[in-house]
């Protein structure tokens, strides 16, 4: 039930909007915040979009991003953090996705190569679906490839079909898909591979729910805090891990990252499940993500890289706002924060090149 608890989390979004919002102009009109010029971080390279950022996903340099539209349009993009090119990937479908009562719009992205996945909530107050969208670039045309429907009470229990989960890295995208009864209770649970329609590769409540994809591997962080590494070809359990206690989880390469409820990162190996280490993180840490021996996580309005090797931490930068998503990949990392100016809503996207961002560690 915890893990619906989450699901259902989404559609508070919408009404959360409005709260966030009010509050963000409030903070501009009392003069408290942190001022606009805030760090951004060292050399980061700044995009701002009109509306906020509701996701965001990076594979290699491909960052792909939805801004949401309000009563306008809500698209998703992709931007390449190294050349500057950015490319409307989203269309008419998406374009709606902000425009019921209690949907929580795009929820979900992943990207793996030139390929994007995101998952659109849309609901009112007796139903809610999840709309399954992908696209390719340099020719994107955006496609539905899966559609799923829950009725009843969306302050309440809800029966029917879940997307959630999205994750993808390299040629692979995968997605967990399960339904609920009208006690709550879920079944038919099923790890799902994008082919480009969805392929079921593992099934049962141990591929809930999927939270990091590398090397054609899975990693899923279970609702009983263990991790699971299954095979994006063969739906083989390759290995589980029990770290002390999990909130996030990242796959990269030999490393499996747990970012636990105490405080810590938790380093598996990926190959055996052995404990490698175990170092502090600052308090309120979350929003984990690593890559090339290093890890980031977000603190409020500061992002701060970890270095896996030692467990040396810096802040990489302070945003005026509370920071709403990290990734991390070999060219840098990507952080995501949003404001408000004048009554306008701003999302902000910054990002850092790798050597900028160790050289903090240095």
């Amino acid at each position: 039930m915890n893990s619906l608890r989450k699901l259902q989390g989404s559609i508070e979004r919408r009404r959360d909007h409005e709260a966030m919002r009010i509050v963000a102009i409030a903070a501009l009109l009392l003069a408290v915040s942190v001022p606009a010029a805030a760090a951004p971080g060292p050399a980061a390279r700044i995009k701002n979009t009109n509306g906020w950022i509701e996701a965001i996903a990076m594979d290699g340099s491909r960052l792909a991003y939805a801004v949401k539209g309000g009563s306008a349009c809500t698209r998703v993009f992709a931007w390449d953090v190294l050349n500057g090119s950015a490319a409307l990937v989203s269309g008419r479908g998406t374009c709606a996705a902000d425009s019921t009562s209690t949907g929580g719009g795009v929820t979900k992205i992943a990207v793996a190569g030139t390929r994007l996945a995101w998952i659109v909530n849309m609901g009112g107050n007796t139903e809610s679906a999840d709309l399954l969208y992908t696209a390719s670039v340099p020719r994107p045309r955006e496609k539905l490839v899966a559609n799923v429907l829950r009725t009843g009470d969306v302050d309440g229990t809800l029966t029917g079909g879940w997307l959630a989960g999205l994750v993808g890295s390299g040629d692979r995208i995968a997605v967990d898909q399960f339904t609920t009864n009208a006690t709550g209770a879920m079944a038919n649970a099923a790890l799902r591979r994008l082919d480009p329609e969805p392929t079921t590769i593992a099934a049962g409540k141990g591929t809930l729910s999927p939270a990091s994809l590398d090397l054609h591997r899975i990693a899923v962080l279970r609702s009983d805090g263990k991790v699971a590494l299954y095979d994006t070809e063969t739906g083989r359990l390759l290995l589980t891990v029990k770290p002390s206690s999990a909130r996030e989880v990242a796959l990269r390469k030999d490393y499996i990252v747990v970012l636990t409820r105490a405080r810590t990162i938790e380093i598996f190996n990926a190959r055996t499940g052995a404990p490698v280490r175990v170092f502090r993180v600052a308090a309120g840490a979350a929003k984990l993500d690593a890559h090339s021996g290093i890890a980031a996580y977000a603190v409020g309005r500061t992002v701060h890289v970890l270095r896996l090797a030692d467990g040396k931490d810096a802040v990489l930068a302070t945003a005026p706002r509370a920071i709403a998503a990290v990734q991390v990949e070999a060219p840098g990392i990507a952080y995501a924060f949003n404001t408000v100016k004048g009554t306008r809503d701003v999302g902000n996207l910054a990002f850092v090149p790798m050597r900028r961002a160790t050289s903090l560690l240095s």
